[in-house]
């Protein structure tokens, strides 16, 4: 290698340094690159998988895959730049405008770099260090190419900090951009499937990559699915992430230029933007899954949660769409202790009750929709709620789970007239983008952990045990507190999930953004997160792919709350009513709201409540939730097909699993049969072993002592590119609702001596890890440990192999009846002779 010449007019003037930024520049190598454009980067060590690469002028830019077959370019690019000191500073390849909006990014200096990363390992990479030269600050632009060929790691660093940061603000971007291009990819030219996830209850977007500050990961995948990056944020400041605006700086059109939200006004010393790509060749779900994986282990919390009796045990709710959202009975604290009392002489006690009437505002004027001006637990349940919270909670009989989305304007939080304190706010701005019918305040992040610690202890004090915020989209990008900086949204996030974890408190985050997930990774209290529509509106089942993203980082989605019948076609106040409220679709409800291992909250009315539905959900006597492994999600085939000429559902196609393993496929409106290939099963098929399968029927399809497949209590998986075959929905009766009545297939897998637990057919999820602690194959049976009440019974099936005479192994069915002893538990063994 040589030096660059002199003439060669890349050390464009610095401007002027502090102290600290001259002692800073001195300290760097002397500069050494390559002339021409040959590419750096690569380690020799990487034989397959990927790896990032820049020529040695920096004019381009690349990630490359390789494989036996040899390398492909996965993503391409060449910006590199940064909005500091008020202007964007860019490294000059050609594309810097004749005008002074635009300042010379000055490359002062270059090393090699490698090291061990605790969770992605060993890597090798490139530090570039330049002048921003609008405002003379360094800034720091690395890359790390990891050895095991799966992660590629790209980080920008601030060591002085900038100021005058926000390209939205001064130089009239759009709300979405970034302030800095490292990397801007301009296209993918095998990857033409994209998937990501944008704006509140975590919404997917197909066939697009998510925008702005309320957009999140984005996965590109190639046409057969197998091949799939994963590229989103890494290393914190998840909160001042933004997906961009799908350009580069100087406005060309950019397929990933994802980092710093644009509205941040100034970076601290020390700031760094981090953003990873995971590869993986296994489908989206189980990639996905692997970089969710990692992204848990690298924080200090490993994304672990506590428990959460939201997600054990059923409850009663009373959101909106519920039957008593909008109570008009003129003692409304009544009702609900005589529809708890109802549900318990059903055989389906209530593990809870969300009180969403606590505090709860339809609104005071121009302020926002349900903001409190008056918390429940502080005298604000109104008029028609004349029992008192904790009189209530005793009432009864369960734990409440309370709810505040924000405070109206001039609510008495905020200017000390009724608790004791003046606390001081942050405000929304209505003129914000999307905020225009949200007024109201928030506390101040400084305050943030010692307002809701005393918040929470006066819930505590009348029987809550969980809280709801809402509206956490506006929560941010409504607030320009949080907007502007870099830290503040944190903070304030911060001082209410750590008040809670000291409380005992959990919490479920509603109409969450996907940077709301990421941030809750630190957040061991905030267990879940709204996925779907308000039931109230229709299309609450559509919530495959958003809990895709928030399974991967490791909290449960939740769907909306449920009824359990048509409930007399009951006309909740501003709710039209659609087919998925008709008697079929409150089976698909319930399934779902199971499956997704979230909150399984109903709504119904007095006496309008299907006990022998929701049984099938739980163990009735205790009200725990009989739920699988993994929340259900969007098969792979589904995000396939949209890209290439595969096969993928015509309708709706979810899958789980249990234990055993076993697997369940939730489908409806199906407009025709479906073929399950391979590919759609997570975790994968287990080699060569024998699969069956059967529709969930409540167990009435088996007779202990016959031929499981003569009798069609379970019929055989296929081989090749298909293994099982969904049924085609009954469209009937649209207006009734009918498509939308859920067909649950579940799938076994053979034990290698050939038996199978099949479980507990009477309920969804036959092999649910909360029924069973253990599942062992034995030298000639299997054996399993079944939880529950003590006394409760319990009707076991597994299929037993026989020999036939042509050679050929028969599967004959067995059936024990258990019923639990004082320990709570019975071992129960299957096993030939």
């Amino acid at each position: 290698s040589k030096k660059i010449p002199e003439d060669r007019n890349i050390f464009a003037p610095m401007g002027s340094f502090s102290l600290a930024q001259a002692l800073f520049l001195l300290a760097l190598p002397t500069l050494e690159i390559v002339l021409g454009r040959e590419a750096v980067g690569r380690d020799a060590s990487i034989s397959s998988g990927i790896f990032f690469e820049i020529t040695s002028d920096l004019s381009k830019y690349s990630v490359i895959h390789s494989s036996g077959s040899g390398d492909s370019v996965l993503f391409e690019g060449s910006a590199i730049a940064v909005f500091a000191g008020g202007k964007w500073n860019a490294h000059d390849t050609g594309r810097i405008r004749d005008d002074d909006t635009v300042a010379p990014l000055v490359l002062l200096g270059s090393r090699n770099i490698s090291g061990i990363d605790p969770v992605l390992g060993n890597y090798t990479g490139i530090a570039l260090t330049w002048n921003a030269t609008a405002e003379g600050v360094p800034f720091v632009t690395t890359f790390q190419n990891f050895v095991s060929g799966e992660d590629v790691l790209f980080k920008a660093e601030f060591p002085q900090g900038a100021t005058e940061t926000s390209p939205v603000r001064l130089a009239n971007a759009s709300h979405e951009s970034v302030l800095c291009n490292w990397p801007a990819f301009t296209e993918s030219p095998v990857l033409p499937g994209i998937l990501s996830w944008e704006g509140s209850f975590v919404h997917p977007k197909i066939s697009e990559a998510s925008r702005g500050a309320t957009g999140g990961p984005t996965v590109f995948y190639e046409a057969t699915g197998k091949t799939t990056i994963i590229a989103g944020p890494w290393g914190g400041n998840f909160k001042s992430f933004s997906a961009g605006d799908s350009t580069a700086f100087d406005g060309s059109p950019a397929l990933w230029a994802a980092g710093t939200a644009g509205t941040i006004r100034s970076l601290p010393k020390g700031y760094t933007q981090g953003l990873l790509l995971h590869y993986g060749e296994g489908g989206i779900t189980e990639t996905l899954g692997e970089w969710g994986t990692s992204l848990k282990e690298s924080r200090p919390s490993k994304g672990k949660k506590v428990p959460d009796l939201t997600l054990k045990k059923v409850g009663y709710q009373t959101d909106n769409g519920a039957g008593y959202c909008f109570c008009e009975e003129s003692n409304c604290s009544a009702v609900l202790i005589n529809e708890l009392q109802s549900l318990d002489q059903l055989g389906v006690p209530m593990g809870y009750i969300s009180f969403q009437g606590a505090g709860a505002s339809s609104g005071r004027g121009t302020a926002a929709p349900w903001c409190v001006y008056l918390w429940g637990p502080h005298g604000g349940l109104g008029k028609r709620y004349p029992m008192p919270l904790d009189q209530f909670h005793e009432a009864v009989g369960v734990p409440l789970q309370l709810y505040a989305p924000y405070f109206c304007p001039g609510s008495p939080y905020f200017n000390g007239t009724s608790t004791g304190k003046q606390w001081n706010m942050v405000s929304s701005d209505t003129t914000l983008p999307g905020c225009g019918d949200y007024a109201f305040e928030d506390v101040a992040p400084d305050q943030s952990r010692e307002f809701y610690d005393w918040f929470f202890a006066s819930g505590k004090e009348v029987g809550m045990f969980s809280f709801e915020p809402d509206f956490m989209n506006q929560n941010y990008n409504c607030v320009p507190d949080f907007i502007e900086t870099t830290d503040q949204a944190h903070k304030w996030q911060m001082g209410m999930a750590d008040a809670a974890l000291a409380a005992n408190v959990t919490v479920q985050w509603c109409y969450a953004t996907p940077t709301d997930v990421l941030a809750a990774v630190d957040m061991p209290a905030v267990t879940n997160f709204r996925v779907s529509n308000d039931y109230c509106y229709g299309r609450s089942w559509d919530i495959g792919t958003s809990s895709m993203l928030v399974w991967a980082l490791g909290a449960a989605p939740s769907k909306d709350t449920l009824w359990t019948t048509d409930n007399h076609h009951y006309e909740v106040p501003g709710c039209d009513w659609t087919p998925d409220h008709e008697t079929p679709g409150a089976e698909l409800h319930v399934v779902l709201a199971l499956m997704s291992t979230g909150p399984v909250g109903i709504s119904d009315k007095l006496n309008s409540t299907n006990a022998a539905l929701l049984s099938r959900a739980l163990s009735p006597a205790s009200s725990i939730l009989l739920s699988p492994l993994k929340p259900a999600t969007t098969v792979n085939s589904a995000f396939v097909s949209a890209i290439s000429e595969s096969q993928g559902p015509k309708g709706v196609v979810y899958v789980t699993h249990g234990l055993g393993p076993s697997w369940m496929f939730i489908s409806f409106k199906l407009t025709e049969k479906f073929g399950v290939p391979p590919s759609d099963f997570y975790p994968a098929l287990p080699g060569k072993r024998r699969v069956v399968a059967r529709i969930f029927d409540g167990g009435v399809g088996c007779v202990d002592g016959e031929d499981a497949l003569a009798s069609g209590c379970v019929m055989d998986g296929m081989e090749g590119d298909v293994t099982l075959e969904l049924p085609a929905s009954d469209f009937s009766n649209t207006t009734g609702g009918t498509e939308y009545r859920p067909a649950v297939s579940t799938v076994w897998s053979e034990c290698p001596n050939h038996w199978i637990l099949l479980g507990e057919l009477s309920k969804y999820v036959a092999l649910s890890d909360k029924r069973f602690s253990s599942l062992e194959c034995l030298e000639s049976g299997v054996s399993t440990n079944v939880t529950g009440s003590v006394g409760e019974k319990v009707e076991l099936w597994a299929l037993q192999p026989v020999a036939a005479g042509d050679g050929s192994t028969q599967l004959i069915v067995k059936k024990k009846n258990v019923v639990i002893g004082r320990n709570g538990s019975e071992r129960i063994v299957f096993e030939s002779g």
